[in-house]
């Protein structure tokens, strides 16, 4: 157990002070009593009763307990949260036929299905969704998950290209697969939505949309396309023919996919630019049952058992009521000094200064959680994030600690301080040897001051050969020297692993920020700001040597994004032809 607002029990300082002083009033008036006779003793003292009892005392005192204990949010178990979801499965089947490359809209066919996938799965934020792609196979891009974004990622990735083997599309067979999907989820409808410009064999397609209808799914069809059409692109040049050896053109088949619709039980659309294709999509959908499921989880709030404390105090409160007890209370609460007015928000009463601070952090306003932090790390860690390097090295004076000297380093890298940073890397990797992003990072920095340091000998260089030119030529060089200095300073740019969260059992900010390595040579090669110092590389030749080669094998490795889909669709196909267990 412990207690939510311990600052409370700072109340039962008064509390004692008070019960001192009754005490204190009532032994001195049992003194008198000694040595007065109990006849006279009534007339000679004033404003005391011998005869009253102290059990008040203890119950005020019992009473007042009570109460802070109350006020201080005892807590020791945590709310259960039940997970409410809807039983909503939806299925995107986009056509990736090479008829997709075709431009009649802006841009092409393909990348207006993107976008109006990636608006579906944008809206479907509830639920489960699953993704298909097919040409003449259908192939898995995701399965059926709550995951919008994880499937959102590879959207952008899905060519025409990624089917590893030609042929006309197979619809019916995407179909069936789109169906075994909804089926294997288990019970429930699903909605089945159709992204394509044309349908290919359309008997087994109707009688997939047939099925699906029957299972009690609905298909969905989102037509891409127009009636006019637009030629076939080919991948090495030109268009694609037809078997007369004219120019393909690929039409869109209207009619065709609304009857696959109507057999489908569900709605057909043409996309368009805007929300309103999406929503009615969303609007053709079966109706999803609600479903509170059990979960495991708590939630971050905890069961304040407080006020039934309080039910202890009524009976006392009651007593409170008899002549003479309720003026004094009311009087003592009256001399209380006001405290200064302040606005004060709901939240001020929960959450400490840090929590609320990490709340504006996370909300991307790192300006004002500078202001608002306590711990100093995690201010340092806000004003690095606002760009404030000088204030975030200020905030960390004093921390010895490995993660706040490579923060530190990474304020000084920032601030073009490269000796102090890689100074403050090096003594990171004496107290963590295997701190990888410390390594890294120094690296870095060394490069950047070896590129200052080769700048400013070239500038030194220029200015002495400066001086034999005529007039003219010396007037170009200190041009050149200007535009050099006027160059922008290297950006390393952090990769925060995590953000500080508005959790009131952390007090540490986030993880350490690494900086990235610059893309190509050229994009470091800027004028610095601040001077080199004279240090050296301690690297060998050879070591250079052998990072340049390195380094020149990997530009020439292809940008290959969608290779990992590649690889993925063809082993299904493989696995399809038996070729694969």
């Amino acid at each position: 157990m412990f207690f939510l607002r311990p600052l409370w029990f700072l109340a039962l300082i008064p509390l004692a002070w008070l019960l001192w002083r009754l005490w204190r009033q009532r032994t001195q008036a049992a003194s008198w009593a000694a040595l007065v006779d109990p006849q006279l003793l009534p007339h000679l003292l004033v404003g005391h009763s011998t005869g009253a009892p102290r059990w008040p005392l203890a119950l005020l005192g019992i009473g007042w307990l009570i109460g802070v204990i109350a006020l201080a949010g005892p807590v020791w178990r945590q709310l259960p949260q039940p997970v409410l979801s809807l039983d909503a499965r939806s299925v995107i089947v986009l056509d990736l036929s090479p008829s997709f490359d075709a431009a009649d809209v802006s841009p092409t066919r393909l990348a207006r299905a993107r976008f109006e996938t990636l608006d579906l799965l944008r809206a479907l934020h509830e639920g489960q969704i699953g993704l298909l792609a097919f040409g003449p196979e259908p192939f898995l891009v995701a399965p059926l998950s709550a995951d919008a974004n994880t499937i959102a990622a590879q959207v952008p990735l899905l060519t025409t290209d990624l089917i590893p083997l030609p042929g006309p599309r197979r619809t019916d067979l995407a179909l069936e697969q789109a169906a075994g999907m909804l089926e294997r989820a288990g019970s429930g409808a699903g909605h089945v939505v159709l992204i394509t410009d044309g349908v290919g064999e359309l008997a087994g397609s109707l009688a997939a949309a047939r099925a699906l209808a029957t299972a009690g799914h609905r298909l969905s069809v989102l037509a891409v396309g127009t009636l006019d059409g637009a030629p076939v692109p080919r991948a090495g040049g030109g268009f694609e023919q037809d078997a007369a050896g004219a120019v393909q053109i690929a039409r869109l088949e209207r009619e065709r996919l609304r009857d696959l619709a109507d057999a489908g039980n569900g709605r057909y659309l043409e996309a368009s630019v805007g929300e309103a294709d999406t929503q009615a999509l969303l609007a053709a959908a079966p109706r999803p049952e609600v479903e509170l499921a059990a979960s495991n989880l708590t939630a971050d709030r905890w069961r304040e058992e407080g006020p039934w404390l309080l039910l202890l105090v009524l009976p006392l409160a009651a007593l409170a009521f008899r002549r003479g007890w309720l003026a004094p209370a009311v009087a003592l609460a009256l001399c209380v000094p006001p405290d200064s007015a302040q606005a004060l928000d709901w939240a001020d009463l929960w959450w400490t200064a840090d929590q609320r601070a990490a709340q504006e952090l996370a909300a991307g306003h790192p300006e004002t959680a500078a202001t608002q932090f306590d711990d100093p790390a995690w201010r340092a860690a806000a004003h690095y994030r606002a760009g404030e390097f000088e204030q975030a090295l200020t905030a960390l004076d004093g921390r010895t600690d490995a993660t706040a000297t490579y923060n530190r380093g990474n304020a000084l890298a920032r601030l073009g301080r490269f000796d102090a940073a890689a100074a403050a890397y090096e003594q990171v990797l004496q107290q963590a040897p295997d701190h990888a992003d410390a390594r890294h990072n120094l690296e870095l920095v060394r490069r950047l001051r070896d590129q200052e340091q080769d700048q400013d000998q070239k500038q030194r260089d220029d200015g002495q050969n400066g001086s034999s030119q005529s007039p003219s030529e010396s007037s170009a060089g200190s041009q050149t020297n200007a535009d050099a200095q006027s160059q922008p300073h290297p950006d390393i740019t952090p990769n925060e692993q995590a953000k500080p969260q508005p959790d009131a059992e952390s007090d540490q900010p986030a993880a350490s920020e690494r900086a990235a390595k610059p893309e190509s040579e050229s994009e470091s090669e800027s004028k610095p700001e601040t001077a080199a110092s004279e240090s050296v590389d301690d690297r060998s030749p050879a070591e250079r040597e052998r990072e340049q080669a390195l380094e020149a094998r990997l530009r020439q490795v292809p940008d290959d994004p969608a290779g990992l889909l590649r690889q993925r669709f063809l082993l299904q196909h493989l696995r399809r032809e038996g070729q694969l267990p």
